[in-house]
């Protein structure tokens, strides 16, 4: 008797954890969503938010990105100011060829600085910059109770995070780029291939099989940035395990992999879109 509860309930947390791994976090346009700063976000967990009841533009949810008129000329209808926080620089290491290999350098056109749209990602994730700092209809927002609150914590990507503890962004990354990394870095077991080409984890010796591909994507010019793995409009995946999350703001669901899902396995097939890693002892 006593094993068949014991194996019961073993079941029922597998499958309570399993459920709290899946499935998609708030759309921006609903109360939950952490990228909606409106006041009337009224979700769970939600850090920053307007707060000044008397300014209908807090009752907003688009206004803290975009605006229909008057944009920024950093892209199309963009309606924040240029991140505060700068310079940023970009990833430093002693591996990694991109940066260290001039033809790889070359080849990728990998810049000083991010650009494209990890630059607008920066202007609230800089740590610097207020949340609330929009260009149209009036400037500054309240938020949290000041025209001046930034963003703290984890989720900053000041210039010694970019430059030490995250995926380099913002360099180009086409056939030439993989061609150039097979042969630099192939005998340490390491691999690269487009997206198009690109194995599961769950297959790793069979091409055109990953489950991420078609949702990774390369912005107009080639460029690998943020929104390559994040959509800033809605998780895809919500990992409610670890803390900080894996999949934050992830562009991937999980579709088509092996259950049980996880954070790590949905995490994972994202990055074998480009390449393997944890190669190695």
């Amino acid at each position: 008797m006593f094993r068949k509860i014991l194996a019961a309930a073993v079941i029922i947390t597998v499958l309570l954890v399993i459920g709290m791994n899946c499935g998609a976090a708030p759309k921006v346009s609903e109360s939950g969503n952490k990228h909606n700063l409106s006041s009337t976000n009224n979700g769970v967990g939600i850090t920053y938010k307007a707060s000044n009841s008397s300014d209908p533009r807090g009752n907003q949810i688009c206004i803290f990105c975009h605006t229909p008129h008057n944009a920024s000329p950093q892209t199309v209808l963009w309606n924040r100011v240029d991140p505060q926080g700068g310079p940023f620089g970009h990833y430093s290491s002693s591996s990694l060829q991109i940066q260290i290999d001039p033809s790889a350098k070359s080849l990728s056109d990998y810049p000083d600085e991010p650009n494209g749209s990890s630059r607008l990602c920066l202007s609230c994730h800089d740590g610097v910059t207020a949340l609330g700092n929009v260009l149209s209809y009036g400037g500054k927002i309240e938020v949290n109770g000041s025209l001046d609150t930034a963003m703290q914590g984890t989720h900053v990507f000041d210039r010694n995070k970019i430059t030490n503890a995250h995926h380099p962004v913002s360099f180009k990354y086409n056939a030439d780029v993989v061609a150039r990394l097979k042969t630099l870095e192939n005998g340490g077991g390491y691999d690269y291939w487009m997206p198009s080409d690109a194995p599961s984890q769950e297959t790793p010796a069979t091409p055109g099989t990953n489950k991420a591909r078609n949702v990774v994507r390369l912005d107009r010019e080639g460029r690998m940035q943020c929104a390559t793995c994040h959509d800033p409009h809605q998780t895809h995946f919500e990992d409610t395990i670890n803390d900080p999350p894996l999949t934050p703001f992830w562009v991937f669901d999980g579709t088509g992999l092996t259950a049980p899902l996880t954070a790590a396995k949905v995490h994972d097939e994202v990055c074998w879109a480009c390449h393997n890693f944890n190669v190695g002892p």
